[in-house]
């Protein structure tokens, strides 16, 4: 009975910190929640309109940033690992690209593919010169993210997503951005 009593306390304590917080699992920035969303019919371009790109590199390789977002080079190991690196907003909003190899693209992929499997749905999308195949997946709670991968410039890469479907305006224009730049 004692027991009984301290579980029933305890989930009383956490239901009340929940509601005290809001209870309200969604980004707040009104940017992210559209991106994640679909409110606009296919085919309007009011999204692209609202676009700001600035063409930046990223070691051997250059990206669309959208206004906002930045490039960040490297990965938690090594800042200045230009294998890696992010077009950012947020923790909530970013790209995440790995050149890494091709035995280690894959096996990251497989595993996120193994692992992120509410509502997932496979593509295989064309954007630009870039041809990607991956898998979007949902949060549970309202948003979206996605894995893919693209040979470019003879070059294997790896993106995962995080705030975005796979086929919003933003990702079309992040995606279709990217270029293999050796040496440039």
């Amino acid at each position: 009975m004692k027991k009984l009593l301290i579980f029933a306390l305890i989930a009383l304590m956490i239901s009340a910190c929940l509601t005290a917080c809001g209870g309200d699992p969604k980004p707040a920035d009104p940017v992210d929640t559209a991106d994640t969303q679909d409110t606009e019919p296919a085919g309007t371009d009011t999204e692209e309109q609202a676009l700001s790109l600035t063409i930046t590199p990223a070691g051997d390789w250059t990206v669309a940033v959208p206004e906002g977002f930045e490039v960040q080079i490297g990965d938690f190991f090594d800042e200045n690992d230009t294998r890696y690196f992010s077009v950012k907003k947020s923790s909530f909003s970013t790209f995440d690209f790995s050149a890494d190899g091709e035995e280690s693209i894959m096996r990251n992929y497989e595993y996120n593919k193994n692992t992120y499997t509410n509502e997932q749905v496979d593509f295989k999308e064309t954007y630009g010169d870039n041809e990607w195949t991956g898998f979007q997946y949902s949060d549970g709670w309202g948003g979206y993210g996605f894995e893919a991968y693209a040979t470019i410039g003879g070059q294997l890469i790896r993106v995962a997503s995080v705030g975005f479907r796979y086929d919003s305006e933003i990702a079309k224009v992040v995606l279709d951005s990217v270029h293999y730049t050796p040496g440039e």
